[in-house]
């Protein structure tokens, strides 16, 4: 090779690197997701991804899994109200870094409980209530008896 070759071979090396498109690593998952069920509610909880512009949500059960949220970034924590008591539902999220999705975080399981029917509490009251309503009518019934006594 030549002296002048040299030169010639590093800038078409160079303009070989910087024509052939960088290979960016696809987004972080993101981490510790969490799910807290409540009545009619499932709150959801993760650590935010480096990066991250924002952050899809899914939801779904054994059949398939659907999104439900795009979350804004530093967001990172989603209160799901559309939910059905009984129910179970498996949640998972992905980051989205430069446009691109990422692999999705673990998968959490939550049944949503249903809201518990305390009967006692009603009966109990309406059964005071009855009492209380018969007392007065037996005051009243003795008020009403002592003052119209015969002389």
């Amino acid at each position: 090779m030549a002296p002048r070759s040299i030169p010639l071979c590093i800038t078409l090396l160079l303009v070989a690197l910087l024509a052939v498109p960088s290979v960016q690593a696809a987004p972080e998952a993101p981490e510790a997701l969490q799910a807290t069920a409540g009545n009619g509610y499932v709150d959801l909880s993760w650590l935010p991804v480096d990066g991250a512009e924002r952050y899809l949500l899914y939801r779904g059960d054994m059949d398939g899994m659907a999104m439900i949220a795009n979350l804004s970034a530093p967001f990172t924590a989603f209160h799901d109200a559309q939910v059905e008591e009984g129910e179970s539902y498996l949640y998972y999220v992905t980051a989205v870094v430069g446009g691109e999705e990422g692999a999705p975080s673990n998968t959490v399981a939550v049944t949503v409980p249903e809201e518990e029917r305390d009967f006692l509490l009603p009966v109990l009251a309406l059964v005071i209530s009855v009492i209380a309503i018969q007392v007065c009518v037996v005051m009243l019934l003795y008020q009403f008896k002592s003052n119209f006594r015969l002389k």
